[in-house]
């Protein structure tokens, strides 16, 4: 539900960096980066495995990002993002508000013959109506040196 497109753009970013560096006897290049308190307000599906509502989401969250690449094209990347959220129902005023706590996490890594990477999300919320909602969500591809691809995603309430 949450920044999986800003993991791909940053995994890509990364890979790109890393493919391009030359090939020279040099130590890798690390950085790291954090950002607190950081404010988003987005739309997304509402929580849940299945497809849901759509809910204005707005999260005050923490970020750390970790990148280490090496002149040989090896890169790896790592981030974390944690904080609360509110989640108002956009189209059906009827489902409740939600509110709780979620984190992110990502992880990926290249070497120049294979690319994989592990992504997960989860959230703790209460609705404005008592209910309760859990989610954990993993995602996980590699490409092999052949070139073929492999995908998975599991998700549990």
């Amino acid at each position: 539900m949450l920044n999986r497109l800003f993991a791909g753009i940053l995994f890509a970013g990364m890979l790109s960096l890393g493919v391009m560096s030359p090939a020279v006897a040099q130590p890798p290049v690390t950085e790291t980066n954090t950002a607190k308190n950081v404010v988003e307000t987005f739309v997304d599906v509402g929580p849940g495995c299945e497809d849901g509502a759509l809910y204005t989401v707005t999260t005050t969250s923490n970020f750390i990002e970790h990148a280490t690449l090496f002149p040989d094209g090896r890169g790896h990347f790592t981030f974390t993002q944690t904080g609360t959220f509110v989640a108002v129902p956009l189209e059906d005023p009827s489902l409740p508000t939600l509110s709780g706590h979620f984190t992110v996490w990502g992880g990926f890594n290249a070497n120049g013959k294979s690319v994989n990477g592990t992504f997960t999300f989860n959230i703790n919320a209460t609705g404005s109506d008592g209910s309760r909602v859990h989610q954990h969500e993993l995602e996980h591809f590699n490409t092999t040196p052949t070139g073929a691809e492999f995908f998975f995603t599991r998700c549990h309430n």
